[in-house]
């Protein structure tokens, strides 16, 4: 996840603004702490440590944080999977261009969030097979905006912004100037100028995408992989996706890289006020498709494309 982001606190004097980024700084910190799998001593590390041998009972905290893991799995049908990292490392250990063999398919018949088993009575955690790790890259930076936005609700902060870098942002209250806070989302075809904007007041937006940009050249980061095929996603996409709670924009953001128009929406449209817009950059422009529902009832709902 890394522990680098920025703060934003308008309209508060210097000393309290000093008490409150050391108080999101340490809890950065300490979710950092718990859920990297590269520390040694993070929760998630020993986690995946034990529980390839044998069942392991983790804190309320680690346990909730799986159910939510777990739920998203379910409701994205399989597209957010946090246990999918041995393929991508698989692949990235073949010489010369990849090509599915018995191994890789043997590797992702093994793999599969559904084969981590949660016991809700005792917290117990344990996996179907010794393939098995979980990786919360697509989690993370979400749970950490949660947790941040928690302790400026505490300490009564009226206005803040909250960037991880522009991959997931946590807008706080409204813009000091009225109104929403205005995040734009790059265009990366034209440096300066917004492919898309969200308007978020008390809520979050977070960006997946597999490329960097070269120059003016799109580059495969090649960290995404496909649930359905196994595969590293090559497609040149970004999918960038607002919601009030910053866990759920994230997640979502991991599992609408992998899934076709239809399916994300049918997922919004389990939502509230919960926004998407995904951009493709292979016809070498930004075409972007935004997806925007408003729940009326149980039984009516709009989707607009643009």
């Amino acid at each position: 996840m890394g522990t680098r982001f920025h703060l934003m606190l308008p309209g508060i004097d210097e000393d309290f603004g000093q008490i409150i980024f050391q108080k999101v700084k340490n809890e950065v910190n300490r979710v950092e702490k718990k859920l990297s799998r590269f520390l040694p001593e993070s929760d998630i590390h020993r986690l995946n440590e034990a529980a390839k041998h044998y069942t392991a009972q983790v804190d309320d905290e680690l346990f909730d944080i799986l159910k939510a893991c777990k739920l998203c799995y379910e409701v994205t049908c399989g597209a957010f999977d946090p246990t999918l990292r041995p393929l991508y490392e698989y692949q990235h250990k073949m010489v010369g261009a990849f090509v599915a063999d018995p191994v890789f398919f043997d590797l992702k018949r093994r793999l599969g969030f559904e084969k981590v088993r949660l016991n809700e009575e005792k917290q117990y955690v344990s996996f179907e097979n010794s393939s098995l790790e979980i990786d919360l890259g697509g989690f993370g930076k979400g749970y950490a905006l949660e947790k941040v936005k928690e302790v400026l609700l505490k300490n009564r902060v009226k206005s803040a912004f909250v960037s991880f870098g522009e991959s997931s942002v946590y807008a706080h209250g409204d813009h000091p100037a009225g109104g929403a806070w205005k995040i734009g989302i790059n265009n990366y075809l034209q440096p300066g100028e917004s492919a898309h904007q969200f308007s978020v007041s008390g809520g979050s937006v977070s960006t997946s995408s597999n490329f960097y940009l070269d120059g003016d050249i799109l580059r495969n980061h090649s960290h995404i992989i496909s649930p359905k095929s196994g595969e590293i996603d090559s497609r040149p996409i970004a999918v960038s996706v607002a919601a009030e709670s910053p866990v759920l924009a994230e997640m979502l953001s991991t599992a609408f890289m992998s899934m076709d128009d239809d399916d994300i929406f049918d997922v919004i449209s389990q939502y509230e006020s919960l926004s998407a817009v995904k951009i493709d950059y292979s016809t070498g422009k930004a075409n972007n498709t935004h997806f925007n529902i408003t729940l009326l009832n149980t039984e009516h709902s709009e989707l607009v494309e643009s």
